[in-house]
């Protein structure tokens, strides 16, 4: 039995039991007789045979729990961020085989990928858009779905065999002409182009530098140019992806993630870019 203790200054009809974070009542004696407490036990929860005022001795007020900020400033605010900037996952449905590269989408079919986002848990895809480049979420994430999408290609400056491994550059592409895309500025939505040939600017981060990349693995994609690393984005022009460091970040996902990662995100993006370049 957790010990209970009541002081004087709190009300001995509504107590916190220790050990629950439940709230209940300890009713006056007159109500006690057709009460159960959460133990499932008449509501007098001390053992027979104890006074009223052995009971009365042994609650103890609980304050209400609160979204406490001292939980969240206790962690490694960086290490959070790392967490939420591995938002993506190529071939989900197709778990933990190595990423195999090729110079075109012509190449072997089975080098294609899908490429899904935790933020929406649905696949990017080459989606026509009035602004901005033609990127864009699939409406849901269905077998069906999965497979329509996995178009998604990767290449290698010099063309070798052999898996993608974490912290290499890489180009990045897709089934459609022109395949790669690439960084370049733009005035609505993220600053990305399409182009003809392979840009080596890319690179995929979460892993130890040095170790293959594996399907099903949650990862960060970091773009050169840019120095930092693809997110969902909900934009009001332009498909919904962009940076950390896009202008209106903070505004548009506050509502989405809550104050306090919104917060640290802002806060400390970079530093998570830089650990992730050096794992």
């Amino acid at each position: 039995m957790v010990g209970l203790n009541l002081p004087n200054t709190v009300s001995r009809d509504h107590a916190y039991f220790s050990g629950s974070r439940e709230l209940f009542s300890i009713d006056p004696p007159n109500l006690a007789a057709d009460r159960m407490n959460i133990l499932g036990r008449p509501n007098d929860i001390t053992p027979k045979g104890r006074s009223q005022a052995a009971r009365q001795a042994t609650i103890t007020p609980k304050p209400p729990e609160r979204e406490s900020t001292m939980t969240i400033a206790a962690t490694d605010q960086t290490t959070m961020v790392v967490d939420f900037l591995k938002q993506f996952m190529f071939d989900p449905n197709q778990r933990h085989h190595e990423l195999l590269t090729k110079p075109t989408f012509g190449g072997p079919s089975d080098r294609n990928y899908n490429l899904k986002n935790s933020r929406t848990r649905r696949f990017l895809q080459w989606e026509e858009q009035t602004f901005g480049i033609n990127l864009g979420w699939t409406d849901d994430d269905d077998p069906g779905t999965a497979t329509r999408v996995s178009r998604w290609f990767i290449a290698r400056p010099t063309g070798s065999a052999g898996p993608v491994r974490y912290g290499e550059s890489i180009a990045l592409g897709y089934g459609k002409d022109p395949s790669f895309i690439r960084y370049e500025d733009r005035t609505v939505g993220i600053n990305l182009n399409w182009s003809n040939s392979p840009v080596f600017e890319w690179k995929l981060l979460g892993g130890p530098a040095g170790r293959a990349v594996r399907s099903g693995d949650w990862l960060a994609i970091y773009n050169k140019r840019a120095g930092d690393c693809l997110i969902y984005f909900d934009r009001t022009l332009g498909g919904d992806i962009g940076w950390p460091s896009s202008k209106t970040w903070t505004q548009q996902f506050t509502e989405h993630l809550g104050k306090l990662l919104t917060q640290a995100v802002k806060e400390h993006w970079k530093e998570a870019v830089a650990l992730l370049l050096a794992t």
